[in-house]
């Protein structure tokens, strides 16, 4: 099949969901189960279908190509020296470590592929992540991966104005799940730094660890 098949199944498939959107939020439906329909207005739906196939066609290829935001991620490609600083116990010293990254492009520029290694608490840790630009919905999107838990982190966020990308997730602890985010800034091409943040019951930001890069 090829570009232009896929795209005109792409739009027909599109067109299918969208009237299938409409017919399960008619009346006759039960809505005692929230599945994200109601995130589509009548406005929205109205011009959805209204679109030609043509129109249709070309959002397809707009929300499904790289931009100038996947641009700024490919800044990291590359390997990368690292050095770690977390806060354990607030009480002592951070625990501090080298650690490597690696990291390489994907799906045709869309997503960014970072590999994690250092030596944590004596013993090896590797994670890895893969970080894109939702065209869509105008946001960074990310999932993380490690050897210290089975859980998947998702995370999203948006530039600054200072030109640092923070990203928000959802950290899982023994104590439970907790808002956690990371705010990356540049200091030249050759070096950036990822600040951790755990937010408190008094909903503050405490700065739980830092890793600072450096292009090998």
């Amino acid at each position: 099949m090829n570009r232009t098949s896929i795209l005109t199944f792409a739009a027909g498939s599109l067109a299918t969901a969208g009237i299938a959107v409409l017919i399960a939020a008619g009346p006759d439906h039960d809505h005692g189960h929230d599945h994200g329909m109601d995130k589509v207005t009548e406005p929205e739906m109205q011009e959805m279908m209204e679109m030609s196939p043509e129109q249709m066609m070309a959002e397809m290829m707009r929300i499904g190509s790289p931009n100038e935001h996947h641009l700024e991620l490919h800044k990291t490609l590359g390997s990368w020296t690292a050095h770690t600083s977390f806060i354990m116990d607030p009480t002592q010293p951070p625990t501090e470590g080298p650690a490597t990254m690696t990291v390489e492009s994907v799906l045709g520029g869309r997503y960014i592929k970072s590999e994690f290694k250092m030596e944590f608490m004596g013993q090896p840790f590797e994670g890895f992540s893969y970080t894109g630009y939702d065209v869509a919905h105008e946001q960074y999107v990310a999932v993380w991966a490690d050897t210290m838990s089975t859980k998947i982190t998702y995370m999203t966020g948006n530039k600054d104005d200072d030109n640092t990308i923070t990203m928000h997730g959802t950290s899982t602890t023994p104590m439970g799940d907790n808002p956690m985010k990371i705010v990356t800034t540049w200091t030249d091409d050759n070096n950036f730094t990822d600040k951790f943040y755990d937010q408190m019951p008094d909903g503050t930001w405490h700065n739980s660890g830092t890793i600072t890069y450096t292009r090998d």
